[in-house]
């Protein structure tokens, strides 16, 4: 029976009478989710099944719908998309928290409530991309200027180079040794 889903804790009393159906927002302060460079735009949205599973533990099936903003690795401009997860996971009140694996939770079984959101931001931690681009072909930022250069070209020359070879640089020179024929460019073996 779909009873709503008003913030993100869920009374695990309402389980023994059977399944709990939430689907529509959920509502919990943005800081809760503490997705640290992400922002969400909206209450993500869910779509979820939960029940005991017989031995103690709680089953959650469903969806996560979440609009996020991130800022694109190149370029720095906000990207925005919509991240949509499948869940099935498991919270078992028989293994601690050092025993948790990808979609098992460890579940206290003094609890009164079950309090999805930890659960629900891993989930959709792992599920971001770890690059968020605006685009394919973004050509990022000048690293000399700072120019966006999708939108403006710049003058900068990058000649920079990596001062760990500097030994090496001047043990070889520079210019072609004739008595050698050291960069000849004969390709003579």
């Amino acid at each position: 029976m779909n009873m709503g889903f008003p913030d993100r804790l869920l009374a695990l009393e309402r389980l023994a009478a059977g399944p709990v159906e939430l689907s529509g927002p959920l509502r919990a302060d943005r800081e809760a989710w503490d997705l640290d460079d992400v922002s969400l735009e909206g209450d993500p949205l869910i779509d979820l099944r939960i029940e005991e599973t017989g031995d103690g533990a709680v089953r959650l099936r469903g969806r996560l719908v979440v609009d996020v903003e991130q800022e694109c690795r190149r370029c720095l401009d906000p990207v925005r998309s919509q991240v949509g997860l499948d869940l099935d996971l498991r919270f078992d009140p028989n293994i601690g928290p050092e025993e948790e694996t990808e979609a098992l939770y460890a579940l206290d079984p003094k609890v009164a409530e079950l309090d999805l959101l930890p659960a629900l931001r891993e989930e959709l931690l792992l599920a971001l991309p770890d690059f968020a681009l605006c685009r394919d072909g973004c050509r990022g930022l000048c690293p000399l200027c700072g120019t966006n250069r999708n939108e403006d070209d710049c003058d900068c020359r990058i000649e920079a180079t990596d001062p760990r070879w500097d030994a090496l640089r001047e043990k070889i020179p520079s210019e072609p040794d004739a008595a050698t024929g050291a960069g000849d460019g004969s390709g003579d073996d």
